[in-house]
């Protein structure tokens, strides 16, 4: 017999989750399991994923396009990698995030405990994923003759990461609450991400931007993000402004975090 336990009067606090680490640390580790699990090649999937992305677009927008990048003396290739390596990042945290409510509803009805953890444990997963990639492809980088700056990379790839995990944490939680309330959602995230995908400066870079269209460009956290990225891993003299990033994506970050805390107790009885 199930047992629900719930506590609708109250919101979940820091002190609940400091006392679910050990609960968010087993459910990273059953989720990086079941991802890979029965496969042959295992975790190197979070390399060739975007590989495959890599050399497709290399081949799409590089040599078929030729995408303008006057800002880089580096190769297109380069750029190109650099932006899929932290957009994959952004996308894979947003999709579990956004999926943590729904795909543990069964566990989530027969006990209480703080829905976040699902969340958290997830983006999780998606930061070992990054770790490897990064592992994997910063080589790559040198061997297409970018001279990597260490100090660059230990300063700013943490912020990139930083930002890119409160933005897409604070997007993510908001649609895990709607996917709840409106199952339409889980139609409309795939056409979202289509969207977010060509409208951050991935397959190309931001100066091709149109003056008139900057302003409503520039609100796309992601835009200022992978710019940061660009400027630690390759030689890129263009440094968004920092303060404006991080502000942005902690602001997001927050709000998706109280409408998810606002909302969590109820989707026991909506699902």
């Amino acid at each position: 017999m199930s047992t629900i336990i719930s506590k609708k009067n109250s919101k979940t606090s820091l002190k609940e989750i400091f006392q679910s680490r050990y609960l968010i640390l087993q459910l990273a580790k059953r989720d990086f399991s079941v991802r890979y699990k029965q496969t042959s090649l295992g975790w190197l999937w979070a390399v060739i994923n975007p590989l495959i992305t890599f050399l497709l677009f290399t081949f799409v927008f590089g040599l078929l396009v030729k995408v303008p990048t006057p800002e880089y003396s580096a190769p297109y290739s380069a750029i190109l990698l650099v932006g899929i390596i932290f957009w994959n990042f952004f996308a894979s945290s947003l999709t579990a995030v956004s999926d943590s409510l729904v795909n543990n509803i069964g566990l989530i009805k027969k006990t209480y405990f703080p829905r976040i953890v699902f969340g958290l444990a997830s983006v999780f997963v998606a930061f070992v994923d990054l770790i490897i990639a990064l592992v994997f492809f910063v080589p790559v980088l040198m061997y297409l003759n970018i001279n990597i700056n260490v100090w660059k990379i230990a300063l700013f790839v943490p912020f990139c990461v930083i930002t890119t995990l409160f933005f897409s944490w604070g997007l993510g939680s908001w649609i895990a609450i709607l996917k709840v309330k409106y199952k339409d959602f889980r139609h409309i995230i795939p056409l979202l991400m289509q969207v977010l995908f060509f409208a951050s400066p991935i397959v190309y870079t931001a100066s091709i931007i149109p003056a008139e269209y900057k302003d409503i460009y520039d609100i796309n956290p992601m835009t200022h993000i992978v710019s940061v990225a660009r400027y630690a891993l390759l030689d890129s003299i263009i440094l968004p402004n920092l303060l404006v990033t991080f502000i942005s994506s902690l602001a997001i970050a927050i709000l998706g975090s109280l409408y998810f805390s606002f909302n969590e107790r109820k989707v026991v009885d909506l699902e």
